[in-house]
């Protein structure tokens, strides 16, 4: 904008002078000073402004990297009931009110970026127990859609296909999929197979939803499944046994990727034929979130033995140790790996494609608030789910440089 200014702008004027100038006499001082003031002019005009734009540039960049780890938590609605019951004697006199009050923890899981420019996540116990899906502008503006069925538990949740201004959601309890338009319409999916207890889910290199069953109760092996936009839905059976997974992402080879707490692995299903194929991890080492990282590897978090994996789409695995029990793993603004620390305490961590731990911001020391979810915002923070945060469970948002 700056050098369009000076050509339209300074332009004019400086073709104008040279035809005024030529007009002056050599020793008519009074034209010469006018031609100097109208150069003075011309400078000030267009100088000026641009060194007064480049000073505020570099005093919001120094504003912005002195800031770099800010954290704003943003507290969730009330999620409680008041019943007042009357009981009276048997001639109906003597009438006495009691009043209880239940409580339900919201309890935030994951979240992610939704096609709207705000912050959409799932609340396991929002809506007074039944479950809900909350969305968060960059503001902190709450608002939260009651799920049909008590006790769903909804866990992950996913940007849908590109233009249809829709995210997608699992319904563990409720063995559902559901789909939510970003003004608050939704359907729900059933799955084919009772106790098939979706949690992750993720959008697919094919424009398909993938997400995971890990089907703990009955069946002892886990399915990935496949939804496409219209409900369809196919499952694919891990040929592991005890497998449970977990948390989904696509990869960097097309692939969808996953992690598998049953078999203590990552893996990944073919989204053309439908193979998948495991890679072990150190036993008890807890897998839990997974990415595609900058460097086009995939980043997996190990709560329990407080590592975050780097995994070549070949299955090559590099473990570096982390702080603080990681679960949650995005790619932040700045090209790092940015994890949730939920396990051994409550924080954010920050390292970089070579392992090395730049970061680790706490959330504080009087409340365990056991961070989960962790996803880039339009904003250029990045941000988390609290399970615990507050009173009912917060959002919390941390800048990154």
């Amino acid at each position: 904008m700056v050098d369009s200014f000076r050509t339209t702008v300074g332009a004019g004027e400086i073709a104008k002078a040279p035809k005024e100038a030529h007009n002056i006499s050599a020793d008519s001082s009074v034209e010469v000073w006018v031609v100097k003031l109208a150069m003075w002019r011309l400078v000030r005009r267009v100088l000026v402004p641009l060194v007064v734009a480049l000073l505020v540039e570099c005093l919001a960049s120094a504003g912005v990297s002195a800031a770099a780890g800010t954290i704003t938590e943003y507290s969730l609605p009330k999620n409680s009931s008041t019943t007042t019951t009357t009981t009276c004697n048997s001639s109906g006199h003597h009438c006495t009110k009691t009043t209880s009050t239940s409580a339900w923890c919201s309890c935030p899981a994951t979240i992610t970026t939704g096609p709207d420019g705000k912050l959409w996540f799932t609340e396991t116990g929002g809506a007074l127990g039944y479950g809900a899906v909350g969305t968060i502008s960059t503001t902190g503006a709450i608002i939260e859609y009651k799920l049909s069925t008590y006790n769903s538990i909804p866990v992950g949740i996913t940007a849908g296909p590109a233009g249809s201004m829709t995210l997608w959601f699992t319904e563990q309890n409720a063995n559902r999929v559901g789909q939510i338009t970003t003004g608050g319409s939704i359907t729900e999916y059933p799955l084919p197979i009772s106790g098939s207890q979706p949690r992750g889910i993720a959008l697919g290199s094919d424009g398909n939803l993938w997400f995971t069953e890990s089907r703990y109760s009955g069946v002892m092996t886990g399915y990935i499944g496949r939804i496409s936009a219209a409900g369809a839905i196919n499952e694919y059976q891990i040929p592991v046994a005890n497998s449970r997974p977990f948390l989904i992402t696509s990869g960097p080879d097309g692939n969808l990727w996953f992690t598998d707490e049953g078999t203590q692995s990552v893996g990944k299903i073919s989204t053309t034929t439908g193979a998948v194929t495991e890679y072990a991890l150190a036993n008890g080492s807890g897998p839990h979130g997974i990415t595609t990282g900058p460097d086009g590897n995939l980043w997996v978090t190990e709560a329990y033995a407080s590592n975050v994996d780097q995994v070549t789409p070949l299955g090559s695995i590099t473990v570096y140790a982390a702080p603080g029990g990681p679960a949650g793993i995005t790619t932040g603004p700045d090209n790092n790996l940015w994890f949730t620390e939920a396990t051994n305490t409550s924080g954010v961590g920050a390292m970089t494609v070579g392992g090395t731990v730049v970061a680790s911001y706490s959330l504080g020391t009087t409340q365990s608030k056991d961070p989960q979810g962790i996803t880039s915002g339009p904003d250029g923070r990045l941000w988390f789910t609290e399970e615990f945060g507050g009173t009912n469970g917060a959002i919390g948002a941390i800048t990154t440089s």
